[in-house]
């Protein structure tokens, strides 16, 4: 039996809780899944992209191209990382990072054509959004910024674009977030 690599990225514009949600996917996941990781894609930027987005200015696709590959290359190899020598496991691997567009999605799904992305949506109105933002203390992405990620956001066609799914974060509690992304995972995923 071949070894499924499985990528989980958990999208969406900053203040969603990617990073929240991928710690609550870990803790849930770990008996299934002994091996299972987090990245923080936030951590794989490199140096020059961290200082402008600390001097409040959005990066633009040239800033992305590099880190996305970077996302790519990193999970998959956290998901490799985490195969048991039979073969008949999954390795499993989850990142936060935005995506907003579809040519990044495309760009990290041909960089390691051989793991199986899956993209989980967070979605919330710039409203609740910018309220979380400046909640946040001592991260580089500032609330200013916000309108430069909802201009480049494409919310994927989840009828047209293979393994993505949305989950609309407006009226929610986080516990109800929460189990909506258990159970897409559940259902389509793990």
């Amino acid at each position: 039996m071949t070894n499924s690599l499985k990528v989980i990225i958990l999208a969406g514009t900053a203040g969603t809780g990617k990073s929240t949600i991928g710690d609550y996917l870990l803790k849930h996941y770990k008996e299934k899944y002994p091996h299972i990781q987090f990245i923080e894609g936030d951590d794989l930027h490199p140096p020059e992209n961290v200082a402008k987005m600390s001097a409040g200015h959005p990066l633009n696709d040239d800033d992305r191209w590099e880190w996305l590959k970077t996302v790519a290359h990193k999970s998959g190899a956290k998901a490799r990382e985490g195969l048991i020598d039979d073969g008949d496991e999954e390795g499993v691997s989850v990142v936060a990072c935005s995506s907003l567009k579809l040519k990044y999605r495309d760009l990290i799904r041909m960089t390691e054509p051989n793991v199986k992305f899956y993209f989980l949506f967070l979605y919330a109105s710039k409203e609740t959004i910018l309220y979380r933002l400046n909640q946040r203390k001592g991260h580089f992405m500032k609330s200013n910024m916000l309108e430069s990620q909802f201009a480049d956001l494409e919310l994927p066609k989840v009828s047209e674009e293979k393994d993505t799914f949305i989950i609309n974060m407006d009226a929610q509690t986080f516990e109800e977030i929460e189990d909506h992304v258990y159970s897409i995972c559940d259902r389509y995923i793990l």
